[in-house]
């Protein structure tokens, strides 16, 4: 399915450049009485003007240095100003995301530098997707962001606030250039916390690593998450959205009304659509919609948010929907799915209404199963549909799609094997070991990815496993098969027209439900052309004596390997490694240029005899 971003017009209004402070909004989820809600959201966005745009203008041009944001930033102020003297002007009345964009083209060094110009000679929607498109989530090309030393830091942090944290939301955001606004606002939000309790202690160093740990972690995670959303709409429509978030809300709230369910999706895949495009106003407006209806009837929905509707805009959102548990299960919920399995008029309900009908179906079994992953709960939905389709072309559909339940739990129990499968594998290995096998695995399938991209997507794979594999085997299952599923929801990327290679494209454009199984499953790449051998490419020196230059060149010894004859068993390029200790000794002698050249020179050999043969 096609997806148009952001030109739903029948929403329109919500991101005119005077939202920033009108409340007329013009949404689907019926009226409450929640004035001051939208008042507290409308002073949010008016006292925090500065860092909203600050996070949309480094999302959208992530190679412009600081100073060059904030100059935009002064001039979209600027406009809000004249703008809030004089509604009347003609240009007040635009979209905000369209203004921004439009300021980013006025700048023509800044297109001509950074290589946009073709954004800003398209027309309004051809634009929109242009800067959608050029988007990139592999920050290579940035230079590693550094968090200052604790005791400079603090006293930047304690000399000017605002503008040590509306940095640090440039760096954040450059960097994660699909994190959702108000998710990011929130995360800055925590880090001010930490920020002004550490500088206070003597040991700000420790008091650092231990607070703002879990912030970075958070981060990393929730940007995934949000990454992989927009991947689903862009490949899949505002249905592949929907589907996707049945699944959160149905595990996160299993007492959640049906029509009450159906309510919310009717403004969730909008509010993606317009934060994935990175139109900042949208994003916070219906984010701030949703959260509110929810904690409206918070005791109806659940007991675990109370707390989170307690909170200020942005952090209740992401206390919300990201961080609260699951709610408890209804006492008087049925294991069984009966009506969808037992009953007379299946075929006549999915061919009345068959969207609708299979939403109810996948809410019903995934508030039944909170302990399942998402991706599972999605291929029972396919399997399902699949199912029916079936079995309502037979003489007794009944008796046909009764034993679905057996087939749910055929591929239950397949993906369970899988994960408690990789997990005895990463605790045999250890993460270094594991990370080995996963740079193996993602390099023999996926060659033509970038050495950074391999080694990077292989490491949140170890990130995700010492995560979820230490866990009780009940939260195991569902933590191993949902964050694995978002390393590959990265690797497959955001855009539809990204292309690996055959084999890791079909993965990539199947269900993102099936996409873990597909890549357990997926051949070698038989298209695949080995690069022209590079002697340097194998090449060591001394630098090996520095442990970080050490483990990025045994990295990317692993990949140049695999590379240049991806028929490699994982043995022969282990055995490569065997004379890195007697080329790291080379480091204690006092001859260690000579060393490193004698030692180099057999581990050189053995490299061509291990390519040749």
């Amino acid at each position: 399915m096609k997806v148009n971003i952001r030109t739903m017009m029948s929403i329109k209004s919500i991101g005119a450049v005077i939202l920033f402070f009108s409340l007329a909004e013009s949404v689907t989820l019926p009226e409450v009485p929640q004035q001051e809600d939208r008042n507290a959201t409308q002073k949010f966005l008016e006292n925090n003007t500065r860092d909203v745009t600050t996070v949309a203008f480094a999302q959208f041009v992530q190679e412009a240095t600081y100073e060059e944001i904030t100059e935009l930033v002064k001039q979209m102020i600027h406009y809000i100003d004249k703008c809030m003297a004089n509604m009347e002007l003609p240009e007040c009345s635009r979209l905000a995301n369209d203004v921004i964009q439009d300021k980013i083209c006025e700048v023509k060094e800044l297109s001509e530098k950074y290589g946009f110009s073709e954004c800003c000679t398209e027309d309004i929607s051809k634009s929109r997707l242009c800067f959608f498109e050029r988007k990139r989530t592999d920050v290579s090309f940035l230079t590693p962001f550094q968090i200052p030393d604790p005791e400079k830091g603090c006293q930047e942090y304690e000399a000017d606030q605002e503008t040590f944290l509306n940095h640090y939301i440039y760096e954040i955001a450059r960097r994660n250039p699909f994190i959702f606004a108000p998710t990011l606002l929130a995360l800055v939000a925590r880090y001010k916390e930490v920020s002004t309790s550490c500088c206070q202690e003597e040991n700000k160093h420790e008091c650092f690593r231990i607070k703002a740990t879990p912030i970075t972690n958070d981060l990393k995670e929730i940007s995934a998450k949000q990454q992989n959303i927009c991947g689903v709409l862009r490949k899949f429509g505002p249905k592949g959205v929907k589907f996707q978030k049945i699944v959160e809300i149905s595990q996160k709230f299993p007492k959640i009304d049906f029509s009450l369910l159906n309510k919310l999706l009717e403004d969730i895949p909008n509010m993606v659509d317009g934060c994935c495009e990175g139109d900042v106003v949208h994003c916070f407006r219906l984010e701030a919609k949703i959260i509110n209806h929810i904690c409206s009837r918070p005791d109806s929905l659940s007991s675990k948010i109370r707390d989170c509707c307690q909170l200020t805009i942005p952090e209740r959102g992401e206390c919300i929907l990201i961080h609260s548990e699951n709610d408890d299960k209804p006492k008087d919920l049925s294991p069984r799915v009966e009506r969808f399995l037992e009953g007379d008029d299946v075929c006549q309900r999915l061919h009345e209404d068959k969207e609708n009908f299979l939403i109810e179906f996948l809410h019903e079994y995934s508030r039944q199963h909170l302990e399942l992953p998402h991706s599972v709960l999605l291929r029972i939905a396919v399997i399902y549909e699949e199912l029916l389709e079936k079995c309502c072309k037979t003489e007794n559909p009944k008796e046909c799609y009764s034993h679905g339940e057996e087939e749910f739990l055929n591929i239950t129990m397949k993906t369970h094997a899988v994960a408690k499968l990789q997990c005895d594998f990463f605790q045999q290995l250890g993460e270094e070991g594991f990370f080995t096998q996963c740079l193996l695995f993602l390099t023999k399938k996926a060659p033509q990815l970038s050495s950074q991209e391999l080694i990077s997507h292989s490491q949140k794979l170890v990130t995700s496993f010492s995560k979820c594999c230490f866990l009780e085997e009940k939260q195991q299952f569902a933590c191993v098969d949902n964050l694995a599923g978002l390393v590959l929801g990265e690797l497959c990327g955001i855009n539809k027209n990204r292309t690996i290679n055959p084999t890791v494209d079909n993965c990539c454009a199947s269900s993102s439900a099936f996409r873990p199984l597909c890549f357990n499953d997926l051949p070698e790449d038989e298209t695949y052309t080995p690069p022209t051998f590079l002697p340097e490419m194998f090449t060591f020196n001394i630098s090996l004596c520095q442990e970080m230059e050490l483990q990025r060149k045994r990295r990317e010894l692993i990949v140049n390997l695999v590379r240049q004859k991806p028929v490699l068993e994982t043995q022969q390029v282990m055995q490569m490694f065997s004379d890195f200790p007697t080329l790291i000794n080379c480091c204690k002698t006092e001859e260690r240029e000579s060393c490193f050249k004698e030692e180099h020179s057999k581990l050189y050999n053995k490299i061509e005899a291990v390519l040749g043969s």
